[in-house]
């Protein structure tokens, strides 16, 4: 097993594409999260079909999509309320026709919006008529328990494309360039079902045996010796603040900016509780995971000027103490050009250019 990974499949043939998967894969985007051809090559290496799979940091959902597709059982779990609802909306299957007549049907009340509650930050980004349809869709989606809508939602929010409903910014982070693009009225209604259509290009099963979890990861839900594999990439070093970035889609998705500053305090990603918190989780990890049971963990390398810090070294030493043994570390080298987005600071987004390296861990009980 560990030898094929070392041939990297995910960079060959037809996984090398950038857009390879399904078209649901990008309902919405996702600092630093993994190309659906890796996830899908670490599946098919490391586990059988009918397997139970679990990603304890699901982010949205990519582990769990492509596993799912592949026949496994999965189980996805993401503290972030934006990461959740994303993996969730990937679930929420009913068929083109159905997503299609819904939104034709609905009818958005703006004439009782009012703006002057929403902060300032938020509507810097949008036209004042754009901003009261995305409100009165957004709450009507929540009502009616639309999550597939409700990411589609999420994901045109913001960007820099004609499909996006924001000014032009950033992809992934919303942040703002300068000089700052004008405001332009888009309607919603139209933009939505282009987005609909599009996440239904590629055909997907309607059934699932997918379910997703919103738990610490420390302290889950989920019956002992229950899991097959494991397979998760999970937060980095104290170098993606993984609300903050997603700021405006939260605010969007119900999670005021004080349940933010919050969320972000109890996240595993703070720099001097990593290690502990991360040690935590492989005690609960090692509960819940089968005798015969695997750990796939894909971790980066992190650099603090001149010091650099081999997080799965320090995992696979972590994980020793608590009963793991290490089946070797597989490194895959990640272009300068399409490293992590790390932090947000007001309205700049910066590279961390010397984060070139995923190094795949592989972990088993003794």
């Amino acid at each position: 097993m560990v030898s094929n990974v070392k041939k990297v499949p995910w960079k060959a043939g037809e996984y090398k594409k950038q857009n390879w998967g399904i078209w649901l894969h990008s309902i919405s985007s996702y600092v630093g999260r993994i190309k659906p051809a890796f996830a899908h090559c670490l599946i098919e290496l490391c586990s059988n079909k009918d397997d139970v799979i679990f990603d304890p940091f699901c982010g949205i959902g990519t582990v769990i999509l492509e596993a799912d597709l592949m026949g496994r059982k999965a189980i996805g779990n993401d503290l972030n309320p934006y990461a959740y609802l994303i993996s969730k909306a990937k679930l929420d299957r009913r068929g083109l026709d159905k997503e299609i007549k819904y939104l034709q049907r609905i009818k958005l009340r703006t004439d009782q919006i009012d703006l002057n509650i929403v902060p300032e930050w938020v509507r810097e980004y949008y036209d004042d008529n754009t901003l009261k349809e995305i409100l009165a869709l957004s709450t009507k989606l929540i009502k009616h328990k639309r999550e597939f809508l409700l990411g589609c939602l999420l994901g045109i929010i913001h960007g820099h494309r004609k499909q996006h409903l924001s000014i032009r910014t950033g992809y992934i982070i919303p942040y703002i360039p300068n000089p700052k693009p004008p405001k332009e009225y888009k309607e919603v209604i139209p933009k939505m079902i282009e987005k609909v259509k599009r996440m239904y290009k590629d055909p997907f099963p309607i059934k699932h045996k997918a379910s997703i979890l919103n738990q610490d990861t420390r302290n889950l839900q989920l019956k002992s010796k229950s899991i097959d594999v494991i397979i998760s990439s999970p937060p980095y070093y104290n170098t993606i603040d993984y609300v903050h970035v997603n700021r405006l889609r939260l605010w969007f998705a119900g999670v005021c900016c004080k349940k933010q500053d919050e969320l972000s305090s109890t996240l595993i990603q703070q720099k001097h509780t990593y290690l502990n918190q991360m040690e935590d989780v492989g005690i609960e990890l090692k509960r819940i995971l089968k005798d015969d049971g695997l750990i796939v963990f894909v971790l980066g390398d992190v650099n603090y000027g001149t010091k650099s810090v081999k997080t799965a070294e320090d995992i696979r030493e972590i994980y020793k103490k608590i009963g793991f043994s290490s089946h070797g570390i597989v490194c895959d080298e990640i272009p300068a050009a399409r490293t992590t987005i790390v932090k947000y600071g007001g309205n700049t987004a910066i590279n961390n250019k010397k984060t070139k390296l995923d190094r795949i861990l592989f972990l088993t009980k003794k």
